[in-house]
């Protein structure tokens, strides 16, 4: 088991998810000379679309377009486990396994997922509660110190958080990082939604600042055991 070191970990349900919630919070990282692993859970086949495409070939599409993100941020190790859904028990075990797994080696500082709750998105909610499952059971077996677990934003807003990244330096990085999903930006202007979500965070997370040219991604703090 490796010593617990200054490192990031994200999981994400699926193969965009990192980019759209937190991919300024994970470049700055980087350029502080953090360790950052990405987790992605699913391959993604079941994503809409309005083009003609199997879901194999949308499965292949998207684990190339993470790892173009991925190097785009400067993410050191990227994990796809390529599951097709979270629904099955199958899934669910190989998820549980596979992540207690990574997650000792690792050793991470702290960890990013999805709110199990606030989040609307029914496949956020499950990898959220399994993530949890296995980072309590690592705590509780003494193979991971307690890390700080993060949530981020994806579908569904948080009306308070505990922790504010400024990733005002890194905004073109990440909107060229969500452009990399080119099968999702193409009917959903992920990037202008959620820089304006940042921006306006920037603008209106302090009623008592003058002025801000801020743009902010922001957390909720997840209780562990």
């Amino acid at each position: 088991m490796n010593k617990q070191k200054n490192t990031l970990l994200v999981i994400s349900p699926h193969p965009d998810d990192l980019e759209i919630a937190m991919s300024g919070t994970v470049a700055k990282a980087v350029t502080e000379g953090r360790e950052v692993i990405s987790i992605v859970l699913t391959d993604g086949r079941r994503s809409q679309r309005s083009f003609a495409c199997s879901d194999d070939e949308m499965a292949s599409i998207r684990q190339q377009e993470v790892k173009e993100s991925a190097n785009i941020l400067g993410i050191q190790q990227l994990h796809c486990l390529a599951l097709t859904d979270l629904y099955s028990s199958e899934n669910q075990q190989i998820l549980l396994e596979s992540l207690y797994k990574l997650i000792i080696n690792y050793q991470p500082q702290e960890i990013y997922i999805p709110h199990p709750t606030l989040d609307k998105h029914k496949s956020h909610q499950i990898a959220a509660q399994l993530s949890l499952e296995v980072i309590n059971k690592a705590i509780t077996n003494k193979t991971l110190p307690h890390p700080n677990v993060w949530a981020y934003e994806v579908w569904g807003l948080f009306s308070n958080w505990d922790l504010t990244v400024d990733i005002s330096d890194f905004v073109v990085l990440k909107r060229a990082a969500i452009n990399c999903h080119k099968s999702q930006v193409t009917d959903i202007a992920y990037a202008d939604g959620v820089l304006g979500l940042n921006r306006w965070r920037g603008v209106f997370s302090d009623p008592h600042r003058i002025s801000s040219n801020a743009y902010l991604e922001v957390f909720i703090k997840l209780e562990t055991k």
